[in-house]
């Protein structure tokens, strides 16, 4: 391999650790500076290259090289978003029980998303990056990443339909894993609103808005308070997924056959 070869493929290797950085959970906040983003880019390009095997690239010419990078990009910036469906499972969560609770005009700045959210939403995030970093989870998802060059060559990433179901079905799974978690805390606000009504029928004189909501919000954090080991493993377990999620949209986008 010719050194202008070698530099061709650092930039290449570049390109794609750039684009996971970009939408990695976690290290694409804005609380993350860009500075440190292209550095991290940088630092993961110059440890992964050493480690892959040899690439032979024919760069016939600029055009060549610019549609390889758009494509390298791609391939970063969608393996980066399928790490990111837990945590879009643990908004939603959090969205469920600030509703149920009627915490919604309670929001603090989330992260994850970069906007105004309801407070156990922000509170569910810092958990899901606790949990994030505690698992050694970025250590496997950069490990991996060296291993998507062996099913997911250079420049051969593409969209197909396999890739479109692949994301639905995550996309389907946020809504059911953020109902399952958040379970607990609806099944009590929607007893406690029950309760209320059947006194609201017996005694009409009782304002049944104003008296539940009080006992709706604490009886809802209690839960929400002794559910967190629960919200805490099933986040693990969420977690624990992202690594082969990663590998498996590597293998579709590079249509390689899994493995065995």
């Amino acid at each position: 391999m010719t050194a202008t070869q070698s530099i061709a493929v650092w930039v290449l290797v570049m390109v794609r650790a750039s684009g996971l950085i970009l939408t990695m959970p976690v290290f694409s906040g804005n609380q993350v500076p860009r500075s440190l983003k292209i550095a991290l880019g940088v630092l993961l390009a110059t440890l992964t290259t050493p480690l892959l095997p040899p690439i032979e690239l024919k760069v016939d010419s600029l055009w060549w090289l610019i549609r390889v990078i758009f494509v390298e990009i791609t391939a970063g910036v969608v393996l980066g978003f399928i790490c990111r469906f837990t945590f879009f499972a643990l908004d939603v969560t959090g969205t469920l029980i600030a509703n149920d609770l009627g915490l919604t005009m309670s929001t603090i700045l989330n992260p994850g998303s970069n906007a105004a959210a309801p407070i156990t939403s922000t509170l569910l995030y810092w958990l899901g990056a606790v949990t994030f970093f505690g698992l050694d989870i970025h250590h496997w998802v950069l490990a991996f990443f060296i291993r998507t060059y062996s099913v997911l060559p250079m420049g051969a990433a593409h969209g197909s339909e396999d890739l479109m179901r692949n994301i639905i079905v995550h996309t389907g799974w946020i809504l059911s894993a953020g109902i399952q978690v958040a379970a607990p805390i609806m099944a009590v606000a929607f007893l406690v609103t029950w309760v209320f009504s059947m006194l609201g029928r017996a005694v009409p004189q009782m304002n049944v808005f104003s008296e539940s909501m009080p006992v709706r919000v604490l009886s809802g954090l209690f839960v929400f308070a002794m559910s967190m080991r629960f919200i805490g493993d099933y986040t693990a377990n969420f977690l624990r997924r992202i690594p082969d999620d990663f590998v498996r949209v590597a293998q579709i986008l590079g249509n390689t056959p899994p493995n065995p």
